[in-house]
């Protein structure tokens, strides 16, 4: 992209956020201080009037955006969840700084979420719907995976610590052991045949 220069960038797809009558909206960016975003939001959603809020974010951001709705979860019981998630798409434009090249255009796909968390029940038939306690997540099947890397993990360490328990075989003592055998089936050799030639002698 030596010959090219970033144009102008153009939102073609912004898939819309949860939303309620009176919810507080809360937008997390990758730069968002944690503190001061729950400091804000959890003054606000205090006000016994306000009965929803929803935490967005987008790319970088939702990793950020879950730790706030759990830390807001953890604090407040009895909140009801819904969780939706998209793509945000974006066309990003590249002009030519040399005479003969054609315009560029890359098309990207961001990730987003958008968690909506109501004092109030929420749509139970909803597939993401979470009801007050529950333990369940978003993506099922990817702590599936992380609890089955940690499974197999635990049982290498299992694995690790009996091998190390076991007593090893010193190759040097087999050795050993081995010499001190033939020179005892040589010893028995040498005295039974000293025997026999005693017992040839006294016949004479």
């Amino acid at each position: 992209m030596d010959n090219y220069t970033k144009g102008e960038s153009v939102t073609i797809f912004d898939p819309p956020s949860l939303h309620m009558e009176g919810a507080i909206e809360m937008k997390v960016t990758n730069a968002s201080k944690i503190r001061n975003v729950m400091g804000y939001a959890m003054s606000t959603f205090g006000n016994i009037n306000v009965r929803h809020v929803t935490w967005n974010g987008s790319g970088n951001a939702i990793s950020k955006t879950i730790s706030c709705a759990e830390i807001m979860k953890r604090k407040i019981k009895g909140l009801h969840q819904i969780t939706q998630v998209g793509f945000l798409r974006v066309e990003d434009f590249w002009e030519p700084t040399v005479e003969g090249l054609d315009r560029l255009k890359v098309n990207t796909n961001i990730p987003t979420i958008s968690i909506l968390l109501s004092k109030d029940p929420l749509d139970t038939s909803h597939p993401s719907y979470q009801a007050p306690g529950s333990t369940e997540l978003v993506w099922p099947d990817q702590m599936k995976t992380k609890k089955d890397n940690s499974q197999r993990k635990m049982a290498a360490i299992r694995d690790l610590k009996n091998a190390a328990s076991k007593p090893k075989r010193s190759r040097g003592n087999g050795k050993d052991s081995f010499k001190s055998k033939n020179k005892t089936d040589k010893s028995h050799c040498f005295t039974d045949l000293k025997k026999s030639e005693a017992t040839s002698n006294s016949m004479e």
